[in-house]
């Protein structure tokens, strides 16, 4: 089997009114890159990368495809090698290592796919058949009233069934952030698990302030509290509180996540298939925290091609710690506006009591709606 060609989709969609802030900046439109790999034998698979989507498009094409046109599908190792390796300056952080995360999905889809077997059987069986889901939303909402519609956002999320859900921090003061999640608490109860998201907003002085002070609301994990590159202040912050430590989505590749893992930086690492390299980089970013017992909760802020990647990326998880009752490791389930989520496959994700089934069909189990993605790609 050969690849004979690439196609990628930059799709970009605006929210408008529907428009949500978090720490760093007003999120006024979605977009994501959808990347189609064709063989000769008439299979495709699909992949997703997440950051700019015409930014990412134009590395695909330009430094991604005239590397893999011919290649076998199946040498998925040995093609990411042969795209990470010869950019190296360039390839250890930011949009070539995200190129090389669609391809790299895309590619397991397609193994999956001339094998008739789910990705996950590929990557050595499933540990679970199915996700727990909490609900990503809670952001700073476009509303006359932020508290209350924050508060009415929470109480849906709990009628739906939602075992948990995580608020983000960072857009207004610790203090009103603090009075909002107290009063986020009330409202759903001590019997629903909250974590709160800081997208870097802080430094460590005012992270530990802010995480001794969020102790006595049962914050489940303190994700992004710090800058990613803030390793020493991770540390300082992970050994100050007794809420977990959660980051990772900003990290990428093995090496990236070395530090993060070694050091002891956090208590839940976050690797984003879509971002650190691939489902081929994920597995070596699992292999690496399995060996020095750290749990792992995969990212995931994209479409259903990203949604199903990182599916088959938990079911493989190992048990972290091993033990007769493991802990059944979270997954992230974004409910904020994203208008190109649902429209990107024929198949739709849906948490039932806050579970979500694992695809069983073969490659990642979905496939693209090419008239949707033709429909919402940007030159």
């Amino acid at each position: 089997m050969k690849v004979t060609d690439v196609k990628v989709y930059p799709l970009v969609q605006p929210l408008e009114i529907k428009s949500f802030a978090f720490s760093q900046t007003w999120v006024t439109g979605r977009q994501v890159t959808i990347v189609v790999i064709s063989t000769d034998e008439g299979i495709e698979g699909c992949g997703e990368a997440f950051g700019p989507a015409q930014a990412l498009a134009r590395t695909i094409e330009t430094f991604c495809a005239p590397r893999i046109l011919g290649q076998d599908p199946f040498n998925t190792d040995v093609i990411w090698d042969s795209i990470y390796r010869p950019y190296r300056h360039n390839s250890q952080k930011g949009l070539l290592c995200e190129a090389l995360s669609a391809v790299d999905i895309a590619l397991w889809d397609i193994k999956g796919k001339a094998t008739g077997q789910p990705v996950y059987n590929l990557l050595g069986g499933a540990f679970r058949d199915r996700a727990h889901a909490y609900a990503t939303g809670l952001y700073r909402p476009m509303a006359e009233d932020p508290k209350a519609a924050l508060i009415e956002e929470a109480l849906g999320y709990k009628d739906a069934g939602f075992f948990a859900m995580k608020y983000k921090m960072g857009t207004v003061s610790v203090e009103e952030d603090l009075e909002i999640l107290g009063a986020i608490r009330d409202a759903i109860g001590w019997d629903t698990t909250l974590m709160v998201d800081a997208n870097c907003a802080y430094d460590a002085a005012e992270a530990v302030w802010l995480a001794r002070e969020m102790e006595d609301l049962e914050i489940y994990w303190f994700e992004e509290p710090l800058p990613p590159e803030d390793l020493d202040g991770y540390v300082e912050l992970k050994n100050s509180t007794t809420i977990r430590i959660a980051a990772g989505e900003c990290e990428m590749t093995r090496f990236g996540f070395r530090e993060l893992i070694a050091r002891r930086c956090v208590d839940i690492l976050q690797p984003d298939a879509g971002i650190c390299g691939g489902i081929t980089e994920f597995q070596k970013i699992t292999a690496m925290a399995s060996a020095w017992n750290t749990q792992i909760v995969p990212h995931v802020w994209g479409t259903n091609i990203a949604i199903a990647a990182a599916l088959h990326c938990y079911a493989a998880i190992p048990h972290i710690p091993g033990k007769i009752n493991p802990p059944e490791p979270f997954f992230e389930f974004d409910r904020s506006p994203n208008p190109l989520r649902e429209g990107a496959t024929h198949e739709k994700f849906t948490a039932v009591d806050s579970y979500i089934d694992i695809p069983k069909t073969p490659g990642l189990g979905v496939t693209v709606d090419k008239d949707f993605l033709k429909a919402h790609a940007v030159q």
